[in-house]
Formats: structure tokens, sequence, C-alpha cells
């Protein structure tokens, strides 16, 4: 059999290598968790009556650590869900939104969750493509000091002006509901086992402490 051309070899090589940086781009995306339920007077009004709303969803990075930008943000698919009025729930996926405030060093990742800085100075936003930008419709907007958004985690699942049967902003202000410092946007839960649980759970080792002695005894006679 005839050996390949150089030229073929050096072909191969480059396909094998240009594969290989495909490959390892694709596998350095990460897929971050978002959990955040924030529950405010209707559109942030002191007096309005209470409801709440939630952000639940995954956003896809490049695989930066550290400090991100809308560079950084290969997708997401974030459901802005309405809990007191179900039926003004929307779904921001990257086909149907866009991000629509990135301003500030606020939005970083670890290797395993994303994090926005409400102790700094900027925003950073999902929206609805339509209708676009500064519509007040379908958003959910991070800020901290800046203009656009009041300071917090606001969520908007349809629309924020008054007179809309489907008016349900709901703000978490800085300092409350863990919008603290900076802030984790897949929180741990802080569910605390009931007594009961405890007591169950310790009664189940004990009887399986009990079944592995006698195991040992009978194995011993």
């Amino acid at each position: 059999m005839k050996k390949p051309p150089k030229l073929i070899k050096r072909c191969a090589l480059a396909a094998l290598f240009l594969g290989t940086l495909v490959g390892t781009e694709a596998e350095a995306n990460i897929i971050y968790t978002v959990n955040e339920t924030i529950t405010g007077p209707l559109n942030g009004v002191a007096g309005n009556p209470t409801q709440t709303d939630s952000v639940v969803g995954t956003v896809v990075t490049d695989g930066t650590i550290g400090i991100l930008h809308t560079a950084n943000i290969v997708g997401w698919d974030l459901n802005l869900n309405d809990l007191t009025n179900p039926q003004y729930s929307y779904d921001l996926k990257t086909s149907n939104s866009l991000i629509s405030v990135d301003t500030g060093n606020v939005l970083s990742a670890n290797a395993t969750d994303l994090f926005f800085n409400f102790s700094g100075t900027g925003a950073f936003a999902f929206q609805a493509s339509y209708p676009g930008q500064y519509s007040g419709y379908h958003y959910w907007c991070l800020s901290q000091n800046w203009y656009g958004c009041l300071d917090g985690n606001s969520i908007a699942p349809d629309n924020v002006y008054a007179g809309r049967a489907g008016d349900d902003l709901v703000v978490a202000a800085t300092g409350t509901q863990g919008q603290v410092g900076n802030a984790p946007l897949n929180p741990p839960s802080t569910n605390v086992p009931e007594p009961s649980t405890i007591l169950l759970a310790g009664l189940g080792l004990f009887v399986g402490a009990g079944v592995r002695r006698r195991g040992q005894s009978l194995a011993n006679s």
C-alpha cells in the first residue's frame, strides 16, 4: 500500500487539530441554574397588594469564570412565573428575547453559580424582543445604583405600566430577600428538617445498627 502524500497528511492533521479546538470550546460552556422567588407590593409601590413572582431556569455561558458580560452569555431559558396570576407568566428564551441591559461589572460566575453584586453599580437584564428594550414588558432586571430599574431584583412577567390587568412588576429591594452583597442567583435551600423527620432518620439508623449487630452475632455463633 502506498503511503499518503505529505500534503494529505498535513490536511488531516490540521482537520484533527481544528476539530479538537471546536470540541474543547463546546465542552467549555457551563449551564447555570437560576431560581429566584420574590414577594413584594404590586409595581413596587408601598401599600399596593402583595404578590409573588419567580425566575426559574438556566443561563449558559462560554465558560468564563469571573465578571460576565453579554458576549459571555451563550443562551438562556428563564421562566418568569407570576405565582399570583399565572396567566401572565412568560418564558424568556434565547430565540424570543435579548439582554436588554448590561452595565457595570456586577454579574459574575464561579464554576457552579452565577452571582449579582448588590453592593456594586450596574445592571443586567433579560427582556422579550417584542415589544422590546425599555418597553416595560416581560423582563427580569438585576440592578444597583442604575436609573433604569429599581435597586434590587425586579421581575415583570407581563407589564409594569398602570392601567393594565397584567400589571405585575415585583421588586425585592436591596437588603431584602437575599439581595445583599454578591448574592447567588440560585440560593441554597434554607429548609430545616422538621423534628419528626430527624427522629425518624435517627430511628432508622438505630434499627439498622441493631440489624447489623444481630447479623454479626449469628455469623459468629
